[in-house]
This record gives structure tokens, sequence and C-alpha cells, in this order.
């Protein structure tokens, strides 16, 4: 009798454990202030999100922050109750990673917007780049094609119509007078390849990381209807719970907007999505 007793007090334990864990996990435990946050690895998100953390202490919780590289952990991690939200992609390649992975991640709120260009230490124009050039785009597809719509924009190919430009890749290509080649590679390693091509894809962030000045030295900018919004990424019962509000006003700060701006020596790569 008191083995069976104490049976089912230890399942009522563990029950109520359980239950206490996946409330933690949801974001149903009103009493949890903290903010289980990853962000890639970069300099920019790493120095971004140590101002966030003050700025979320500010309003009585906390950022349990970590900084990771793998852009498929990030989100696993977070569909997987493991965090509450992560910073690092913008909507266009969280919606390519819901489609290939059958996820139903969202957008928290909108971070910023990353301009993207066309980057060159060979030349200074998309015009001096000669017939049968090599340029080297993101292999992603979130990213693939958006260096051909630049050069679309410029007149220096075509597209097949009825594509959008976060759809393009290199086989929507259907005009290509200049015989351009196109070099697929991972976005990381897109800095390195200027060296061995003509021009190359990159972020403004990225750019001026690099020494380059977007304003001055992208052969072509991308234009604003095109981009996608840098987002803070969260499971669709966190958006509207008190951790995400905290984390939202927390960085749509004036502190967050200066740090964006001395980021870059005051000069303006990034645009405060709010």
């Amino acid at each position: 009798m008191k083995k069976t007793l104490l049976m089912v007090i230890i399942a009522i334990f563990l029950l109520m454990t359980a239950c206490s864990t996946k409330e933690t996990a949801t974001g149903s435990n009103s009493n949890d202030k903290t903010i289980v946050f990853l962000a890639t690895n970069y300099k920019l998100y790493q120095d971004t999100t140590r101002v966030l953390a003050a700025e979320v202490e500010k309003r009585g919780y906390k950022l349990d922050y970590k900084f990771i590289s793998d852009s498929i952990q990030l989100n696993l991690a977070v569909k997987e109750g493991n965090a509450d939200a992560n910073y690092f992609q913008h909507q266009a390649y969280l919606d390519g990673f819901n489609a290939g992975n059958g996820t139903n991640l969202v957008a928290a709120f909108e971070a910023f917007y990353d301009w993207g260009g066309v980057f060159s230490k060979k030349h200074r124009s998309l015009k001096d780049i000669p017939d049968g050039g090599t340029i080297a785009i993101p292999v992603e597809p979130s990213n693939n094609g958006r260096t051909l719509v630049m050069l679309q924009d410029a007149g220096l190919l075509k597209l097949r119509e009825g594509v959008s430009g976060v759809q393009v890749k290199v086989n929507d290509i259907v005009e290509n007078p200049h015989n351009y080649k196109f070099k697929e590679i991972e976005y990381a390693m897109l800095p390195r390849s200027l060296d061995d091509v003509d021009a190359a894809f990159l972020h403004a962030t990225v750019a001026a990381d690099n020494g380059f000045d977007f304003d001055k030295d992208a052969l072509a900018k991308e234009r604003k209807e095109v981009l996608s919004p840098d987002i803070i990424a969260t499971r669709p019962e966190l958006v509207d719970s008190p951790k995400i509000k905290v984390l939202k006003e927390a960085y749509q700060s004036d502190a967050m907007k200066k740090a964006f701006l001395e980021a870059y020596g005051g000069k303006t790569v990034l645009v405060p999505g709010w």
C-alpha cells in the first residue's frame, strides 16, 4: 500500500515538472523573466545584442544570449523550444527555411534593412567587367538572384518575366549578352572571392567590414522595393507574449539606433526597420 502511494506521488511530481518545463519553453509562465536569445556570430550582431541585453535588463528581464554560426541550428533551436527568438536572417531566408524544413517560425518584428550591392577589387563600374567575366553570388536560394536583379536594372542582362527578386535564380536568365559567368558560393566566402573574380555580391554591412564604402564603392545597389528586412524570428505562440513585447520594446530603443550608427563610424549603413 505504501509502495503504491509512493509511486502515485512520484508520478504526480513528474507530471507537474513536465507541465512546468513546457510552460517555460512556450513562454506561458508569467514568472519567467529570462529571454533565451540566439544570434549569429558576426560582429554587428554581437555588438548590438550586448546593447539589447542592457535594454532588456532595464525592463526587468534578462537576455540569456549565445552566438553561433550555424543558421540551421539557429532556427531549429527556436522551433524546438530551446530558445525564444533568434537574430540573423531576413524574411526571405526565413520563408525559404520554413518551406524547406516544414517549420512555421514567424517574424516577431523587423530589425533592419541591409542593402545589397555589387563590389569589385578590379573594376570601377559594371561596364568595366569584361565579357565572359565571373561574378560571385550567394548559393542560398533567398539571396541567389539579388545580383541578377541589379544587373537587369543596369540593362546588362534579362530575366524571365513574372519572377520576383527573392525567387530569381541563375536559370531564370533569358538573355546574357556579355556571357557573364556566375560562381555560386557560400555567403561567408564572398568577401574572400573578390581576389579571384571580377565582382561579388555583398551586403552593406559585410562590405563595410571589409573596407568598402557602400555609397562610393558599390558598382550597383539594390532598390529598396526589392529588399527583404532582417527580422527577429520566434514561434507563433510567442509573438504576443510578454517576453517578445519586452524584446521588441528594447530593440526599438534609441540605444539600439545609436549602436547601429556607431557600428560603422557614423555612416548610415543600416536602416532601422521601425
